[in-house]
């Protein structure tokens, strides 16, 4: 109704006998005023209104809401409702109670309790006709501003999509939807259930009393929610006491929230349920089809809520997965990047002819950490900065090498106290050359073991390149050490010569080594050696005497077969036979489990003679290999049991006495043949220098003197059993050839 109507209405009722007319006038522009600003406005004009008309002590307003009379104040601050329980539901008919009197407005609707007033009779007349003014202005209010309980629907669905466009919390979001469904549905309880496996589980509740209503959990067919869940659609229950068609699961609950009647709807997800929205009130009370309507709109803002925020978790991981995959591709791009720039550096570094220092140098400037390569005997070969191979680094690292290496000789790591570090095998083909170590690696693992791995590539091409060449070398040299050795005259003659084209020194005063190395292919285990590993052995053994300290006065070395032969240079004070002990330890630690054994010629100036000091080492070395005391044996040791040997291998017989008579033998006659038959009558007469005099028929003091010229010539003394032995034999040998 337009405001023209109400005022029309003021027209009819200004001629009412009843009725004062100025404070009827007031009360139309009133009601007309606030009809425009809207129901709330109306509403509380009207019960002020009321109250001063009357004269009454107190006017309520109710409107009829959830199936009960309430007060209109209450309907939307979330308090409890006092009930007006006596109150009819739908007379039109005003009616006295006690001191009071029900006032329809509009019949089953809106209607006012006026309080304070014994006797209605009077003022019957003037309340219907105020009465209909109110019904009036209400009429003219939802012709200007709408269904307000429509308008109010929306409203509530609106503050519900803000809250899930605003918040991804879905409890603060089931919090509002709970609070608003509870106060627009005039229910003293509501509660949001998820679906969790096979059971409703309850995620929010408000206005419960029992703490087990927030834990509420129900299968299918249990309860209210239950039956939602089997039956996929809204149910209502009126009384729950009476209600046949909810099981009797949650009836202690029930009793303990004073529940009666309750309304729940399904929550749905394509197609599927996901939980329930149910709301209860602790009066028998019949929910209407707006009631499930809202309450169903509701739900699906949930619904909405829900696949909402999961949409946003999906979208989220999706956008964490791909940053995730970003940073993992970006460090993997660094790694192969890094990589890429040490590999390069070490590669310029070798076709620069860097050496192995080189190398280590390059790697610790890149990886910014010390950089040690050992060889396969754990000797430190390149070490970057120096100071880093200290005696105590070195201990550690050999100890976890020896425990952890294997089979397997890819990047590893190890901590051992406070030093930690990382470790590969050089390997080339099969063969094992080395180790490559980093202390301390500060970059992660994989870049550690890309770098680890270039360095072990770059060490293995220069150790390739440099073995090549030196084996080139080693094998002319070897070539040349057997011909100087064994070789016929005009082959040592050429051999000298390729001496001085090889920068090879043949020294002016030498000795001759021959070392036996027994178990050379016999391997450390119950294994069996392969042609590689006999190989790598022959080839460390061949460089062993390339790594002693004494290294300098080995001049020329060739290992053939398990003998290892070497010119010794004697000259400057020279040690050869220390030279030679430390060689048996160097073998016997590159070779482990083997015997090694050596034999030493005696000193020697001409380098065409070698062949006979050859001879002489190999007696010494037969001596060596019989003898259980020592593995190290000289020439000048062997004596007699030398010259027997000496027999044995055809020695010649003419240059023993030569070199065993000396002097004398270059004595000119006659006294040369006056010493040689005083030796033989000396010899003759059982070494006795009195019968010697006798059988020569001279003095004794002429025996001796000549027996003692003969030692002086000689270098031998009578005295002594062995070189007495050695001087009667040559002397005989000389006889027997002259």
């Amino acid at each position: 109704m337009s405001r023209t109507a109400l005022l029309a209405q003021k027209g009819m009722l200004e001629g009412h006998p009843d009725f004062a007319p100025e404070l009827l006038r007031e009360s139309i522009v009133t009601l007309a005023n606030a009809a425009d600003r809207g129901p709330q406005t109306l509403f509380a004009e009207a019960r002020i209104l009321f109250r001063k008309f009357l004269s009454a002590r107190e006017v309520r307003l109710l409107v009829r809401s959830a199936g009960a009379w309430r007060e209109w104040e209450k309907l939307n601050d979330g308090a409890d409702e006092a009930l007006i329980e006596s109150l009819p539901d739908a007379l039109a008919d005003i009616i006295q109670f006690d001191d009071s009197i029900f006032v329809p407005v509009q019949v089953g609707s809106v209607a006012l309790l006026v309080e304070g007033v014994t006797d209605s009779g009077p003022l019957r007349d003037n309340v219907a006709t105020l009465s209909q003014v109110f019904r009036l202005a209400i009429a003219s209010s939802e012709t200007h501003c709408g269904n307000p309980d429509k308008l109010e629907a929306i409203r509530v669905f609106q503050r519900v999509a803000n809250k899930i466009l605003k918040s991804r919390n879905l409890q603060e979001i089931f919090l509002q939807i709970t609070h608003e469904a509870k106060a627009r549905l005039s229910a003293d309880i509501c509660g949001i259930m998820l679906l969790e496996e096979d059971a409703l589980v309850m995620k929010r509740c408000t206005g419960n009393l029992a703490a087990e209503t927030a834990s509420l959990r129900m299968k299918s067919g249990q309860g209210v929610g239950g039956r939602v869940l089997e039956t996929r659609k809204p149910c209502s229950i009126e009384d729950y006491v009476q209600s046949e068609i909810i099981s009797r699961d949650f009836m202690s609950l029930a009793r303990a929230e004073r529940v009666r009647s309750a309304l729940a709807v399904p929550l749905m997800s394509q197609e599927q349920v996901i939980g329930v929205l149910e709301v209860w009130r602790r009066k028998p009370s019949t929910f209407t089809p707006q009631h499930m309507a809202e309450l169903a709109t509701l739900a699906n803002l949930a619904s909405l809520a829900i696949e909402n925020a999961a949409l946003l978790d999906a979208r989220e991981l999706a956008a964490q997965k791909l940053e995730d995959a970003h940073t993992k591709l970006q460090q993997r791009y660094n790694v192969i990047r890094n990589s890429a720039a040490l590999q390069e550096s070490l590669i310029s570094t070798l076709l620069d002819g860097g050496g192995l220092s080189e190398i280590a140098q390059c790697a610790h400037q890149h990886l910014r950490t010390a950089v040690i390569v050992l060889d396969k005997h754990l000797d430190v070969q390149a070490c970057h900065p120096r100071t880093a191979a200290t005696d105590g680094v070195l201990h550690t690292i050999r100890i976890g090498i020896s425990q952890n290496r294997g089979s397997e000789t890819r990047y590893r790591t190890i901590s051992a106290g406070k030093l930690r570090f990382a470790f590969q095998s050089i390997t080339a083909g099969s063969e094992q050359l080395g180790w490559a170590i980093m202390l301390d690696p500060e970059i992660e693992n994989e870049s550690a073991q890309l770098a680890i791995t270039e360095l072990c590539v770059t060490a293995a091409l220069h150790q390739t390149k440099e073995r090549a060449a030196a084996r080139a070398l080693s094998d002319k040299l070897a070539t040349l050490t057997w011909d100087l050795l064994e070789g016929a005259d005009h082959l040592r003659q050429l051999a000298l010569q390729r001496a001085i084209e090889l920068d090879a020194e043949i020294p002016a005063e030498y000795c001759v080594a021959v070392c036996r190395i027994d178990g050379l292919d016999k391997p450390d285990n119950s294994n069996v050696l392969t042609g590689g590993e006999i190989e790598s052995r022959r080839r460390s053994v061949a460089e062993a005497p390339n790594h002693l300290p004494m290294r300098n006065i080995a001049k020329l070395s060739g290992l053939r077969g398990n003998e290892l032969a070497i010119v010794i240079s004697t000259c400057d004070g020279a040690r050869p036979r220390d030279f030679v002990q430390s060689l048996v330890a160097e073998i016997m630690r590159r070779v482990p489990g083997s015997l090694v054994y050596v034999g030493l010629s005696r000193p020697c100036s001409d380098p065409m003679l070698m062949p006979a000091a050859w001879k002489d080492s190999h007696i010494a070395l037969d001596v060596a290999r019989q003898s259980r005391r020592t593995s190290v044996v000289g020439f000048d040791e062997v004596g007699v049991a030398g010259l027997l040997m000496g027999i044995r291998d055809g020695t010649d017989f003419r240059e023993f006495a030569k070199e065993t008579l000396g002097k004398l033998l270059e004595e000119r006659s006659p006294q040369r043949e006056i010493l040689l038959q005083t030796l033989r009558a000396f010899f003759s007469c059982n070494c006795s220098q009195q019968a010697a005099a006798k059988e020569l028929r001279t003095h004794q003091k002429t025996v001796a003197y000549r027996l003692d010229k003969i030692e002086r010539m000689t270098g031998l003394r009578l005295a002594a059993n062995e070189q007495r032995v050695l001087l009667y034999l040559a002397l005989q040998m000389n006889d027997l050839i002259a």
